[in-house]
């Protein structure tokens, strides 16, 4: 018997896994958490620092990624060096299509989900039904990438309201935190789409261990435990408007009929 890759994706389709497939909203700002490249530092500069010069633009991008992105001194009124600073930009990803989050994103926000519900302890093999066997796909308003595109199935499009890909504007975070070389103050600017941005995904896992009442649980918990960086601060937070269950019931590595 010879079999095609398109048998064996049914296969783990139509008979291995169980399903959910959401649709989903901010309702608190989701902060990127890529350090920028140069690309991202451009972006800064235009869209926050509002600089449109091209040249003006390119020397302040440049100024930024020399002088004030990383680790530095920070002297106190005396001259004594008190404590250090750290400061950087941080950006979403993007393509031409708009900005985007990873398909390990939604499945680490579900894992922490079933972590705290206690679902993998109490449930022996379920943390490998999930991560291992499982897989987070781009759905509906957020697939945008072609099929050809092998990696466009990572890819998760924020869309706005008006169903354009999601704007994007840049907010400061200040933090601080203690280690071996002293206090050091944390500034960042990262790049946010507001509350109202929307994606949509599907999370297949291996059928049995997980449960209906399981998955319910899970993704109302992810809703709490959010999405994206500086979750300290409640950013990331997202409602899911609807999701359609489809739960499969195998029995010794089959489905049941």
């Amino acid at each position: 018997m010879r079999l095609e890759f398109q048998d064996l994706a049914d296969r783990y389709n139509d008979t291995l896994t169980s399903s959910i497939t959401a649709s989903c909203a901010f309702v608190t700002p989701m902060a990127g958490g890529v350090p920028a490249g140069i690309d991202g530092l451009r972006l800064f500069v235009t869209h926050h620092l509002g600089i449109t010069d091209e040249a003006e633009a390119e020397k302040a991008t440049q100024r930024i990624m020399k002088e004030e992105i990383g680790d530095r001194a920070v002297p106190s009124a005396e001259g004594e060096i008190q404590e250090r600073m750290t400061y950087g930009v941080n950006v979403i990803r993007r393509t031409p299509r708009g900005p985007w989050i990873g398909t390990w994103m939604v499945k680490a926000c579900l894992k922490v989900a079933a972590s705290r519900l206690d679902i993998f302890r109490e449930k022996r093999g379920s943390k490998g039904d999930m991560v291992e066997a499982g897989r987070v796909s781009p759905y509906g308003i957020s697939a945008l990438d072609p099929p050809e595109d092998v990696e466009g199935c990572k890819r998760i499009y924020l869309i706005g309201p008006d169903d354009q890909p999601a704007t994007t504007t840049f907010e400061e975070f200040k933090g601080r935190v203690n280690s071996p070389k002293g206090s050091v103050s944390i500034v960042h600017h990262s790049e946010c789409v507001p509350a109202g941005t929307r994606f949509e995904f599907q999370f297949q896992f291996l059928s049995g261990k997980i449960k209906e009442d399981d998955l319910k649980d899970m993704a109302a918990l992810s809703m709490i435990v959010g999405l994206g960086s500086v979750k300290a601060l409640d950013l990331g937070k997202f409602r899911i408007n609807w999701a359609d269950l489809e739960m499969g019931h195998r029995k010794n590595g089959k489905k049941d009929e």
